[in-house]
């Protein structure tokens, strides 16, 4: 096989397992500006989405699928260097549920807030601070069914390249734009721009289903424990609520993130 071609490491200590460790925690990631995608759909999906692979690693012994077998021909006759992980190392790296013997590394996408187009009819995510990566892929994932033009990280702890996040989001990550930026750039852009900023909270005065929405809009999501900041409350142009039934007083992030983009897409974005 093509892929038996790449140099075999075995060693814990090789530098290239240790660049493959350090992707896993943020100083690593943010360091080099890359981050680490495991298993074949998301892989099919970056390639699908011409996403910028660095390199691949493979355990052919664990590469048992012929589509994934088919990718990694692909990656090696394409030039992608990439490295045989012995069994062990392979082990210690996976954190998925379900190892399928292939990952690769891949180069962090941003996309800067100057050089945004905003459609008229355009719709929005920005989310301030999700503690949960599992939350943050979640609604990555989502946002990209809703038809989201693009997401906005409003907090530098808010990393949509961790490990967990990545695997959470299902191939969608590839798909959309990214934006990091701060709380003040965000809402200069939306100012500017006539992008009508739609804030989520439990205190909101008006039902979500209620409000008509206006385009291009921006849904606005806070952290799980806090919810919103009182400066992003302050200058949102409509605060909404999900109403609630029996003794709950509030709903997962995610997904309040989804009950509501879909209710803004299915107000104006064409199907």
């Amino acid at each position: 096989m093509h892929e038996n071609k790449y140099p075999v490491v075995s060693h814990a200590r090789d530098s290239r397992f240790l660049a493959l460790r350090s992707l896993q925690t943020p100083q690593g990631r943010s360091r080099t500006g890359l981050y680490i995608i495991e298993g074949i759909r998301h892989l099919a999906r970056a390639v699908e989405h011409n996403a910028p692979i660095e390199s691949v690693f493979l355990e052919p012994s664990v590469l048992s699928n012929a589509f994934g077998q088919k990718l990694a021909r692909r990656l090696r006759k394409r030039g992608v260097p990439g490295v045989r992980l012995s069994n062990q190392l392979y082990r210690d790296l996976t954190l998925a549920a379900e190892p399928q013997g292939i990952g690769a590394v891949l180069r962090q996408q941003w996309t800067p807030l100057s050089i945004l187009s905003v459609g008229m009819s355009s719709l929005w995510l920005a989310v301030e601070s999700i503690e949960s990566p599992g939350n943050l892929g979640t609604m990555i994932r989502t946002a990209e069914a809703a038809g989201v033009t693009g997401i906005f990280i409003l907090s530098p702890d808010c990393d949509p390249y961790d490990p967990a996040t990545v695997r959470a989001t299902m191939g969608s990550l590839f798909s959309q734009k990214l934006v990091r930026c701060s709380q003040r750039e965000f809402t200069s852009w939306t100012k500017s721009n006539g992008v009508a900023l739609v804030a989520s909270s439990p205190a909101g005065l008006m039902d979500y289903k209620a409000l008509r929405y206006r385009f291009p809009a921006v849904l606005v999501i806070g952290s799980e424990k806090r919810g919103l900041s009182d400066q992003l409350l302050d200058v949102a142009d409509f605060v909404v609520r999900i109403p609630m039934r029996g003794d709950c007083d509030s709903i997962n992030a995610a997904v309040a993130a989804g009950v509501l983009l879909f209710e803004m897409a299915s107000q104006h974005l064409p199907g």
